[in-house]
């Protein structure tokens, strides 16, 4: 019987870390974040600096560079294509989902389960698992460091605070010192509220500055660079100026925002808090999101992905109340069947729907073709994406440019190449949807479509 409940077990799990894995390659790179980490990753193959990654001539450093390495690594394992470059964010999702189910199940049984499919199928989650971004992974390196911290707690074995503080110092080398600073701070109030003399234990604060010192390896080369004030500039925006001077948003922001953000259990979730004694039944889970929500929302500068280290919490928060209200079962199971035909829906039929009006990969084919090692220019609105698929830096276009190609909206004589192009945000994908569906009616001015020129430009100065 046990080992029927297994392979049910394992081809749930297999069901939710299939939403990362199904079409990821069908669409192409999505605009902005994914075609920096696309194009950055592709040029540190090109140039063989893998210290500093650049974006169509621009330092990016706002990030340290780990998910651009292994990005990197994807494209010479697999090739370039857009499925080896959301590769490393859908595998970590895939080892977060993984590693929430076999920590959960040692606590209990089932809560590893629950835990893990509230995680792996939360909105936010599974759109993140699915692209070109450092969330999933920074979650990932987060998760686990928790875990492992737990079992040293528990057991005082060195193995597992060693590996700890690996994967601690790896959340840093993904977002920065606050993927140290996350774990350091689960741990001292897990600590405070289970057993406080362990506070005394000095091996955790050894272990917490060598995280620190791991972590910043690839700060200290930068700092020996010529890049060293952009990185001090950068470090500073990232790290302390979001908490308090850049824009505000209200101290229930994330309160509103969960309810979509970690659908569809966010129901579940929020019906917890009328069974205050399952807090207590899961106290790493509890003291993990209650902190963290805390001080997140204390945080001036509020972004729904910044709470995507706290799903694994919020799943075990799920989990037991499913386990121990049949209500919360029944409605667990409603909502994982609802949610799985809906994202499945999703990926096998929408996404790739879109892709006829998305011409970015066509684009960079043509400028491929007619650049002859000319410059390329746009004029007016940027299209991010190129850069990459024309395998090219693309200059800001003057009056003083020299002959070579440019990215236009006026039109010019015998075009390489015109179309439609979407110029707002495709993240915000329903509204997408809709400007799709007025675009194929014919509402173009309404659709946010607009006609772009790929031209021969020749400078009246310099000539051809």
């Amino acid at each position: 019987m046990d080992y029927l409940i297994s392979r049910k077990n394992y081809l749930l799990l297999l069901l939710v870390i299939g939403l990362f894995f199904i079409n990821l390659g069908t669409n192409q790179v999505f605009a902005p974040n994914e075609s920096f980490y696309a194009d950055a990753a592709l040029n540190m193959i090109k140039t063989g600096n893998y210290l500093i990654p650049i974006y169509n001539d621009h330092i990016r450093l706002a990030k340290p560079p780990l998910l651009y390495w292994l990005i990197a690594l994807s494209f010479k394992v697999f090739g370039v294509s857009s499925f080896s470059l959301r590769l490393p964010s859908a595998l970590a999702g895939a080892f977060c989902v993984i590693f929430t189910y076999c920590f959960g199940e040692k606590l209990q049984k089932n809560l590893g389960l629950y835990g893990a499919i509230a995680t792996g199928m939360a909105l936010e989650f599974v759109s993140n698992a699915r692209y070109a971004s450092p969330e999933v992974l920074f979650c990932f390196f987060i998760s686990s460091s928790i875990y492992l911290l737990y079992f040293y707690l528990k057991s005082s074995k060195n193995i597992y605070l060693f590996t700890a503080t690996i994967s601690s110092s790896l959340a840093m080398l993904t977002k920065g010192p606050v993927g140290v600073l996350i774990v350091g701070f689960v741990g001292f109030w897990y600590i405070v509220f289970d057993d406080i003399k362990k506070l005394k234990d000095i091996k955790l604060y050894i272990a917490f500055l060598i995280a620190l010192i791991a972590g910043s390896i690839w700060y200290i080369e930068v700092l020996n660079s010529p890049y060293k004030d952009l990185l001090i500039h950068k470090f500073y925006v990232e790290n302390i100026k979001r908490i308090n001077d850049l824009e505000s948003d209200p101290w229930y922001f994330y309160i509103k925002d969960t309810i979509v953000s970690f659908a569809p259990f966010s129901l579940i979730l929020y019906l917890a808090f009328l069974n205050p004694k399952s807090f207590k039944t899961v106290k790493l889970a509890s003291v993990w999101f209650f902190s963290l929500f805390t001080v997140f929302s204390l945080i001036k500068m509020k972004i729904p992905t910044y709470l995507i280290p706290t799903y694994p919490a919020m799943g075990f928060i799920v989990g037991i109340n499913a386990i121990t209200k049949k209500y919360f079962k029944y409605m667990f199971w409603t909502l994982f069947s609802i949610g799985l035909l809906i994202y499945y829906g999703i990926v096998l039929f929408i996404l790739p729907s879109i892709e006829p009006f998305r011409p970015y990969r066509q684009m960079g084919e043509i400028i491929k073709l007619y650049k002859d090692d000319k410059p390329v220019y746009y004029e007016g609105y940027f299209i991010h994406q190129l850069p990459f698929y024309a395998e090219t830096d693309i200059k800001p276009f003057s009056k003083n440019s020299r002959s070579g190609t440019l990215i236009t909206q006026d039109p010019c004589k015998n075009p390489l190449w015109k179309g439609y192009v979407y110029t707002d945000s495709e993240s915000r994908f329903l509204v997408f949807l809709k400007d799709i569906e007025k675009f194929k009616r014919g509402d173009i001015k309404g659709s946010k479509f607009e006609m772009f020129y790929i031209c021969h430009y020749k400078s009246p100065e310099t000539g051809p």
